[in-house]
């Protein structure tokens, strides 16, 4: 949009479609920020069944170690009735009572190591069985896990197309308020906006601050602000208005 003589720039309408302009790229910003968090629902989701997944392996792990642990046992168990029934059959014959008496010592000692360890064995099973309800419990919650994810991400990515879709809208919207501005205003604007100005267009508050950046306004710009006579700009770029 071109203004001359013949066709004078509105600066009252100009800087009202600079601040609609802007509440459509705030509008942008916050679709972006919702859709963004979204994302990051869905991620968390498959985080939480992830590490559900994770740790049944590890209480695998566990469980594979306790089975080896026991059956490093049973076979110690099984060495040591093998000792005790090789002794017992050397009982017949010792030729003296000194032989017997360390024989019959040598038994009782390898009765009470075969005792301590089935004790083992059992704390062993035990631990084991312990083990193999915590894997259940485990799986359970993954099911219920997997499933309220499915759920979820569902109705997440309803929100993440709804977002889609206003994004859509407000870009097309964007872009008839672009093409209704004066170039050079528009491509001031952008320039801002592209520069990682969030916010391009400034109110100017009652304390005699910018809005953007917070400084004090220059009297001279200020009033003429107040008056309409132009549009300013605020030290830091920002086109400035005041709110009615």
């Amino acid at each position: 949009m071109i203004h001359s003589k013949e066709n004078p720039l509105d600066f009252a309408e100009t800087l009202k479609k600079l601040v609609e302009l802007q509440a459509t790229d705030s509008g942008l910003d916050e679709l972006a920020r919702l859709k963004k968090g979204f994302h990051q629902e869905i991620a968390a989701l498959e985080t939480m069944v992830n590490g559900l997944k994770n740790q049944i392996q590890d209480e695998k792990k566990v469980l594979e170690d306790l089975a080896k642990q026991r059956k490093s046992q049973e076979i110690e168990v099984g060495a040591l009735e093998n000792k005790v029934t090789k002794y017992l059959g050397q009982q017949n014959e010792v030729k003296s009572n000194e032989q017997y008496a360390a024989l019959k010592q040598e038994i009782e000692k390898s009765r009470e190591a075969k005792s301590k360890a089935e004790e083992k064995v059992l704390e062993s099973l035990f631990q084991e069985d312990e083990q193999k309800a915590k894997i259940q419990k485990l799986a359970q919650d993954l099911t219920g896990a997997e499933k309220k994810a499915v759920d979820d991400k569902k109705e997440i990515i309803q929100k993440i197309e709804d977002c889609d879709k206003a994004t859509r809208e407000k870009k097309a919207e964007r872009q008839k308020q672009l093409a209704g501005l004066p170039d050079d205003f528009a491509q001031g604007y952008d320039q801002l906006r592209n520069s990682g100005m969030k916010i391009a267009v400034a109110e100017a508050r009652e304390d005699h601050a910018c809005s953007g950046c917070h400084m004090n306004i220059p009297p001279q710009i200020l009033n003429e602000v107040r008056k309409g006579i132009a549009i300013q700009r605020c030290t830091c770029g920002r086109y400035l208005y005041i709110k009615d």
